[in-house]
């Protein structure tokens, strides 16, 4: 028995979350599932899922997932919600209860190389499943392509012809075909010192399309040439003679009717005299309409327009982000290694020189982001600056990133992001890993072959940074892990999450579209239950429960690490009596058990541990679930309260504990303390077993 010298009571504030570590001298929770942090650092049971619109009795199933969405167009008033589900992509019509299917004949990839990427940029939804050509969606719903991925044919242009042979001897230069008088031309010093002129000079004609959002797409290749030669004013060829105003000409431009259907105009450009000028392109008009009549071309080189900028095909990408009003996109089909940047304010206009390889040896790029000022590329491998668009800056080398819809921004300012061995985090232009505590939930839990399929959002309710993997031997994304800014945590809802996305107004609900893999019950209008099948794909929101719609069963588990007397772990101690500090969520009851010397056999076990502390006349105990009202139920404003476990475990080197309940009952932790006592049998390290003791 120890004396009162060796008797202690071990106070301890509760881990906010996950330590993997074989020993510790302190306690650190080793597993916590389907727990929350609270704002006073507590931990809840998480509550949901529910689904995002009432029950149905013909339910919505969004074939095969792949991307969720959420922004308020028009400063927030356009609640657009947009999903892919299969080959269609849909947008929520609110309280009308359906989904409005705005595209189809989409890829249906089931094991998608890359998943689903959405941004804003001027007001509107830009989507890429970096298969597909990217789409545009507007608030009204309608929805384009991005800019142009193919290139207008040339126009057709016909100007002045010249005679030949015995034509000559009727015919003044440049007098066939189309001649008739306008200002193309380049009029140049007299020849004979009396009289003016025009000199040889060739133009050439190029088109482009323009879509509704003012995108315009590669240029044509060049017209046929229209062609003057020189000619003098007032210089007889028999009884025939030339004025001034003769010398100069028209041209006739036929354009070819190939603009796709989201084409809205043309813009024709020409050169000016490319023996004088050079050949680059100016702008000469722009044609609203996908047709165009023969336009005749009278304009001379000083009033074309500015020197027009040359572009490329709009091509088909993997990652995208938004930075200085520029979509920046990488990865693309033809070229992975390559970083493009359209044109400020026009996401689809994407102009030849706007490019950069980030990697020198080539490297795929896997995400792309702004945070901070800074354009952010990744490869699996590497971090590179792009502020500097030509010149990439290596901000890190053998940390990358392989999962782009892992990246977030937490308000502390830190970018977070899942890279081949864990979780890193960037703030202040420094990079420190973050993932150190669950290093072996990364390595052993996790389907490593799918970390590029996971996706993340930002919880703004608990302020945790959410991440949805594949657990190990399974496909879809079943793992949650999330992150406070200090400590990890798991939750496992019973779902398979596709995408998460938070919505863009006052609610900032969580959402997920996902597969309800271990079966959600909804309540139809007629009091009948249904358990929606497995590969039903729905929307549910996260963070709720509703009456009507029961979540998957789940465990949720608090496991502590294991606790030491001392740093070696060879002090054998007896623990007396655990107590638990608690606040009032359930009328039920859970489960404690105890383990042993670096072993999970359970050695204790207590089934009957309440969860909500005694009345004493409070009234808090006939206040919970069904009959609390908002705003005067006290069970909205729990106490703090502490159930008292015997524990009697003697001569323990070291030992854990176990908190465990089922779905639905509710868990509030507070603290824990422990009553322990030094056990006094003689020399420890006397008791160390020899080298062949069994």
């Amino acid at each position: 028995m120890a004396g009162p010298k060796d008797q202690q009571l071990m106070a301890l504030v509760i881990p906010p979350g996950e330590a993997q570590k074989i020993y510790s001298p302190a306690m650190l929770a080793f597993e916590v599932r389907n727990f929350e942090t609270t704002p006073e650092g507590t931990l809840k049971s998480v509550l949901g899922p529910t689904l995002y619109e009432p029950p149905r009795d013909d339910p919505v199933s969004l074939n095969n997932p792949h991307g969720i969405f959420h922004a308020g167009l028009v400063g927030g008033l356009v609640d657009t919600l947009l999903v892919r589900g299969g080959a269609k992509l849909y947008r929520h019509a609110g309280w009308g209860r359906r989904w409005d299917v705005l595209e189809t004949g989409l890829d249906n990839d089931e094991r998608p190389r890359y998943p689903d990427q959405f941004v804003v940029l001027g007001d509107k939804i830009i989507w890429t499943n970096g298969v597909d050509q990217a789409r545009v969606i507007t608030h009204d719903g309608m929805i384009t392509p991005l800019g142009f991925d193919s290139v207008p044919g040339a126009p057709v242009a016909e100007g002045p012809e010249q005679p030949s042979g015995d034509e000559t001897t009727t015919n003044l230069p440049n007098s066939l075909g189309y001649s008739w008088p306008g200002r193309l031309g380049t009029v140049g010093d007299v020849l004979d010192g009396q009289t003016g002129s025009v000199l040889d000079g060739s133009w050439y004609y190029y088109v482009q399309w323009e879509d509704v959002h003012g995108n315009r797409s590669a240029l044509s290749i060049p017209s046929n040439a229209i062609r003057i030669r020189t000619m003098q004013a007032q210089i007889g060829f028999g009884s025939l003679t030339a004025e001034l105003s003769d010398l100069l000409k028209h041209g006739l431009i036929r354009i070819t009717g190939d603009a796709p259907d989201h084409a809205v105009a043309f813009v024709l450009h020409r050169t000016a005299d490319v023996t004088k000028a050079g050949p680059a392109p100016r702008l000469l008009t722009r044609f609203a309409g996908k047709t165009m009549a023969p336009f005749p071309d009278g304009l001379g080189d000083a009033d074309l327009g500015p020197e027009t900028t040359s572009t490329v095909a709009t091509p088909v990408f993997r990652v995208m982000c938004t930075h200085q009003g520029c979509l920046v996109i990488g990865n693309l089909i033809d070229d992975p290694a390559i970083v493009r940047r359209s044109e400020p304010g026009f996401p689809g206009t994407w102009p030849s020189t706007q490019w950069v390889y980030p990697d020198s040896g080539g490297a795929e790029v896997t995400a792309l982001t702004s945070h901070g000022g800074l354009l952010l590329a990744f490869t699996e491998t590497s971090v590179y600056s792009l502020q500097n668009f030509g010149v990439p800056v290596p901000l890190a080398q053998g940390i990358g990133c392989v999962a782009p819809r892992s990246i977030q921004s937490l308000p502390d300012g830190t970018l977070i992001w899942l890279s081949r061995d864990g979780f890193y985090g960037m703030r202040g232009g420094q990079i420190q890993y973050l993932s150190a505590e669950i290093h072996r939930t990364v390595r052993n839990q996790i389907n490593r072959s799918r970390l590029r399929s996971a996706v993340s959002t930002y919880n703004p309710h608990s302020k945790e940074y959410m991440c949805a993997l594949a657990p190990a031997g399974e496909r879809g994304n079943k793992l949650i892990l999330t992150y406070d800014g200090s400590a990890w945590k798991r939750q496992t809802l019973g779902i398979s999450i596709a995408d998460m996305c938070v919505t863009d107004d006052w609610r900032q609900y969580v959402l997920a579209v996902a597969d309800a893999t271990d079966g959600v019950k909804v309540e139809l209008a007629d009091g009948s239950t249904t358990k929606l099948p497995a590969a039903n794909s729905s929307v549910y929101l996260l963070g709720h429960e509703t009456r009507n719609v029961t979540p998957p069963d789940r465990d949720i588990i608090y496991r502590s690490g294991w606790i030491q007397a001392d740093d070696v772990g060879m002090m054998p101690v007896h623990v007396r009596t655990m107590y638990i500090g608690l606040l009032d969520s359930w009328n039920g009851d859970f489960t404690v058990s105890f383990y042993r010397n670096n072993s999970w056999k359970e050695v204790i076990s207590m089934t009957d541990v309440k969860a909500v502390g005694p009345d004493d006349g409070s009234g808090v105990v006939d206040d919970i679930a069904g009959s609390a009202v908002l705003g005067t139920a006290k069970t909205h404003d729990p106490r703090l309260f502490w159930r008292q476990v015997p524990v009697g475990l003697e001569n323990a080197y070291s030992w854990a504990y176990q908190i465990k309940s089922k779905h639905p009952a509710r868990l509030h932790i507070a603290a824990f303390a422990f009553d322990i006592s030094v056990a006094t049998l003689g020399q420890v390290r006397g008791r160390i077993p020899q080298r062949s003791d069994t």
